[in-house]
């Protein structure tokens, strides 16, 4: 009973922590998708600016060779001006890829936490068999369940539901 009781609660445990997970995994999609939907509308913006860009930038060239000392003023000046409006774009790409990074370590981060924890979330070995006869090896030569605990790198209630299964205590 009780074992199975301990079998039944770590189940529920894992489930809980896989929902958990799974969870939190929909909820960085979602905001992911955002993101990407975000960053895409600002490729597409980015695309008819360059467009644009080009275009005027193809009248400029066209002026340039039919008009003299003023074409080159008005070309400075349009670089210039397009240089002010692609700052502030590139600036907001660099802010977003930098917001972007950021969120995926922090995922990244959890991921790994969480790995850690279902890792460290294990069945004593006691339970599987695998330590029971060096258990009772040592228990046999008379040790303590404190020596034979820390010898084995268990539990003192590993070892001595180990012991209780096999009747020895």
């Amino acid at each position: 009973m009780g074992i199975e009781f301990i079998v039944i609660a770590l189940a529920v445990m894992i489930l809980g922590l896989i929902y958990y997970s799974v969870t939190r995994d929909n909820e960085v999609n979602i905001k992911l998708r955002a993101i990407a939907h975000a960053v895409e509308d600002l490729h597409r913006e980015v695309y008819k600016l360059d467009k644009r860009v080009t275009q005027e930038l193809e009248i400029i060239t066209s002026l340039q060779e039919s008009l003299p000392e003023t074409a080159r003023i008005t070309n400075a000046k349009v670089d210039q001006n397009m240089s002010e409006i692609s700052v502030p774009i590139m600036d907001a790409l660099v802010h977003i890829e930098g917001t972007f990074t950021a969120y995926k370590e922090k995922t990244e981060n959890r991921l790994h936490y969480l790995e850690e924890r279902i890792r460290n979330l294990s069945l004593p070995t006691s339970i599987s068999g695998m330590d029971d006869e060096k258990v009772i090896s040592r228990y046999n030569q008379g040790m303590e369940v404190d020596l034979i605990a820390k010898e084995l790198r268990l539990s003192k209630p590993e070892v001595e539901f180990v012991l209780k299964i096999n009747q020895l205590r």
